[in-house]
């Protein structure tokens, strides 16, 4: 007789920046921060709002809202990204915790940011964008 596991489920850090919720696996999400006063990265794109020391490592930080939707959203908060190749701070105005996302986790669009966002996708009644962090990272690397 066959034993069935259950289906893997992954948790997701859910997150919101402004009025978008995002989502990015958990055992990628590092911690919470509220980050000091940051670096200015001299020619570095708006969305970079700087850098700041934080346990011995330099985490540039990234407005979510400046990126995906062009507009500025006023945090001090971020949520630490981490990965092999470093990590990345994301602004976040709220943190919801952790929990499952359920739905199709398809590209949200074919160029930019936007192929590195998955979905239609949910957390509970929130309607969330799955960060490939990865991929954000790659993209965010190439000077986008």
């Amino acid at each position: 007789m066959a034993v069935h596991e259950p289906e893997a489920r992954q948790s997701y850090l859910v997150f919101a920046c402004g009025s978008s919720w995002y989502a990015v696996p958990a055992e990628s999400a590092a911690e919470v921060v509220t980050f000091p006063e940051l670096t200015r990265v001299p020619g570095s794109p708006a969305h970079l709002l700087g850098v700041f020391a934080h346990r011995g490592e330099v985490i540039p930080v990234v407005d979510m809202g400046l990126l995906v939707a062009g507009v500025s959203q006023s945090s001090r908060r971020a949520v630490l990204v981490r990965l092999p190749r470093g990590t990345l701070g994301l602004t976040a105005s709220t943190v919801a915790g952790v929990s499952p996302v359920t739905g199709a986790l398809e590209p949200l669009g074919s160029a930019g940011v936007q192929v590195h966002l998955k979905g239609p996708a949910k957390s509970g009644p929130r309607d969330v964008a799955v960060i490939d962090p990865e991929g954000l990272f790659d993209h965010l690397s190439q000077g986008a």
